[in-house]
């Protein structure tokens, strides 16, 4: 008997035509899923980008306005309506209105305090005031002895500090030789001629008051990183980073010069600085991750068309800040 052979058809696999046709409609799919993915991830690091520049111009704007309204500050009253005297020894600068608010144009003639390199072409400005709340005398308030004293510290004085003593009709700009307690909460801030080259011109009693002295100096530097980053200095010399890929920093000035305390005309290089009520702040920020942009970027900025010497992203911020401690000169 002749076997019976059952021939079963089984599984045969793909041809090449079905092979080639899912391996494009695959490659097709992926495509689709790649460039979704890189336009998400553009997406993302342009707004993430956008936001940081944003919160550091912000950020910036906001330190420089606040000094810049404080300028001239000595807890009442104001420089033009006060009689100063600073006998700190330098570097401190006397305490008037015409260095209360001074600015350097391209930085030209500002000294450099620090070991931080100032970006070429970019403005400074240096302000200087009173910047703590304060606190009254309580004892040695005559101007024969070299020291006084007050009740608590709370602005944290330290020996060395340039500190002010007013009553808001004579005040008095001094270099705190030592700082010590004595009596239980009584603080003795002696102001010796070591650190002094005279004695007040004013005589206190207990309705005077101590604060902190500094002048604020604001530039642009190139920070250890290699970008630049707005710097602020104070009369120790010390410099402290604020804001990171600020590229250029240039200011414009309102002077008054009629003296009704409105703004008569604007300069980038005042002549007169006690006629400056109001100061403009011109930043321009870059993004800190490069090729963002699908083009090179020419942004006006200071009158001018900047060219971006990479893909990322440049903003123009701006800020105009009121003087608030200048009056009509009398």
């Amino acid at each position: 008997m002749n076997p019976t052979w059952k021939i079963v058809r089984g599984q045969t696999g793909f041809g090449l035509v079905e092979l080639m046709i899912a391996m494009t409609i695959g490659l097709v799919l992926l495509g689709g899923i790649g460039y979704l993915y890189l336009g998400s991830r553009g997406a993302f690091r342009t707004t993430d980008n956008l936001s940081r520049m944003q919160e550091n111009a912000r950020y910036a704007l906001d330190m420089m306005s606040r000094d810049i309204r404080m300028a001239g500050y000595l807890g009442c009253g104001n420089l033009q309506s006060t009689r100063v005297n600073t006998i700190a020894n330098p570097p401190v600068p006397p305490m008037n209105p015409g260095n209360a608010l001074i600015g350097y144009s391209g930085g030209a003639g500002w000294t450099n305090p620090s070991t931080i390199a100032k970006v070429p072409n970019t403005d400074v400005i240096s302000i200087m005031a009173a910047w703590s709340s304060g606190v009254n005398l309580t004892g040695n308030v005559t101007p024969q002895n070299a020291n006084i004293q007050v009740g608590s510290n709370p602005d944290g004085f330290q020996a060395g500090d340039v500190l002010v003593v007013t009553n808001c009709v004579n005040a008095d700009v001094f270099r705190a030789t030592s700082v010590s307690t004595s009596s239980g909460t009584i603080i003795t801030l002696a102001h010796s001629s070591s650190n002094n080259s005279s004695n007040w011109v004013g005589s206190y009693g207990k309705d005077a008051f101590v604060l902190k002295v500094n002048q604020y100096s604001y530039f642009i530097g190139t920070n250890p990183a290699g970008n630049p980053a707005l710097y602020r200095t104070g009369i120790n010399g010390n410099a402290e980073e604020l804001v990171e890929n600020v590229q250029n920093l240039q200011i414009r000035y309102g002077l008054d010069t009629n003296g009704d305390g409105a703004v008569d005309s604007y300069s980038t290089t005042p002549t007169n600085w006690p006629q400056v009520v109001s100061v403009t702040l011109n930043l321009l920020m870059r993004s800190p991750d490069d090729n963002i942009s699908t083009s090179v970027q020419t942004p006006r900025f200071d009158n001018a068309t900047f060219t971006a010497p990479d893909r990322r992203l440049y903003q123009v911020y701006s800020a105009t800040v009121g003087v608030r401690n200048r009056i009509p000169p009398m």
